[in-house]
């Protein structure tokens, strides 16, 4: 008798969680409001009843992420704000890499990994129980790998900015435009590999 008791609230204590099939519709629902979003072809007023109709129906088991950003977005609507929302597609580590200026050192060689941007600490002294050779020792019979020029790296870096230089707009009118860039940066680059 213990166990079938046992049995039946394992079964409720699983039930009352959040179903599969609520979180996807939930998720499917806030991806079509936030498709309406960036369409400006799509009235502000029904971007508005979408976010609203998220926020009554479609929020168990949602992330906390979602319903602020639905509140925001409901917030924005009614407050008459009709731009679509800007995708901030820089990521802070990238910034602070080029935070100082300097771009990030270009690659060398195809088979090895690409140059540190800080400098490296000093390694720790070797000692006397190690028998094994340094890291940096290579094989005898070991081939180096091609060397790329750095005159033909950057004037790769250099063609590849001017073909994206007037694709830096509007993506949806350049996108045609510029499919080529990179396509060509790297076919540039394997030349110089070569």
């Amino acid at each position: 008798m213990r166990s079938g008791s046992a049995f039946v609230a394992a079964l409720v204590a699983i039930g009352c969680g959040p179903s599969i099939s609520s979180i996807y519709e939930g998720n499917i629902r806030f991806e079509h409001c936030y498709r309406l979003d960036l369409d400006l072809s799509i009235a502000p007023s029904h971007r508005l009843a979408c976010w609203r109709e998220w926020a009554s129906r479609y929020t168990y088991g949602q992330t906390r992420d979602r319903l602020e950003y639905a509140r925001r977005r409901a917030l924005a609507l009614e407050a008459g704000d009709t731009a679509r929302p800007r995708l901030d597609l820089a990521s802070e580590s990238t910034a602070a890499t080029h935070a100082n200026g300097d771009e990030p050192p270009m690659p060398t060689s195809l088979h090895k990994p690409p140059p540190p941007i800080l400098p490296a600490s000093a390694p720790p002294p070797p000692t006397a129980t190690s028998s094994a050779p340094p890291a940096s020792a290579a094989p005898p019979d070991a081939v180096e790998p091609p060397q790329a020029s750095p005159g033909c790296t950057a004037d790769c870096r250099a063609n590849w900015r001017s073909c994206t230089q007037p694709c830096r707009g509007d993506a949806a009118k350049s996108q045609a435009r510029c499919a080529p860039c990179d396509p060509d940066y790297r076919s540039c680059m394997q030349r110089c590999y070569r």
